[in-house]
């Protein structure tokens, strides 16, 4: 596994093989990438279930501003440390021990992201249905939400006045359903 483009392009990554752990493929992130084009420079981003942190040191190699990275695992954390020394990344980077939900509570009082990437286990419906729920309230309006998945995995209904599905791309196994934030709810919270 390593970086595919930008200032960290050609770095190895470390990784492991526990169970608990699936990377996305340089194939997958290479297509993800290429199709997500110039939205990530500049962005901030927020990984999620980050794993080795390859999505977020990906978009930070390719001129994203900022990523914080989100694992419930320590053992992962430590890994995406390691990642980010390797590609000489950890200036831009944040990490945050916590499972997800708990992780977007606190995130939703900072400043917005313009990506999200989310890798969650593809056995548990409930916590995608969960992150779907809840994950607008870090994006910043018209940001996105990449959540990646398997292909024998169905895709739960978001919240329609939240987030919207604008696209999905198929790699192989892996289908990376792109959503967007309403710009409707900010105005709606706002009044």
């Amino acid at each position: 596994m390593r970086v595919i483009a930008g200032s960290a392009r050609g770095t190895r990554l470390t990784s492991t093989r526990a169970r608990w752990l699936r990377p996305t493929s340089d194939r997958a992130r290479q297509a993800l990438f290429d199709w997500l084009g110039a939205r990530v420079e500049g962005a901030r981003v927020l990984d999620l279930f980050c794993g080795t942190g390859a999505l977020g040191i990906e978009a930070l190699s390719r001129g994203a501003r900022e990523a914080v990275f989100v694992d419930v695992r320590e053992a992962a954390l430590k890994l995406v440390r390691e990642n980010l020394r390797r590609a000489h990344l950890e200036d831009r980077a944040q990490l945050v021990r916590a499972d997800v939900r708990g992780a977007l509570g606190r995130l939703a009082r900072q400043d917005g992201f313009d990506l999200v990437f989310a890798d969650p286990p593809y056995a548990d419906a409930r916590v995608v249905k969960d992150l779907l729920a809840s994950v607008w309230k870090v994006l910043t309006p018209g940001g996105l939400l990449v959540l990646e998945r398997s292909v024998r995995t169905e895709l739960p209904e978001a919240d329609a006045n939240d987030l919207a599905l604008d696209a999905e791309k198929r790699v192989g196994e892996t289908v990376f359903s792109i959503f967007v934030r309403r710009e409707q709810r900010e105005r709606t919270t706002n009044v």
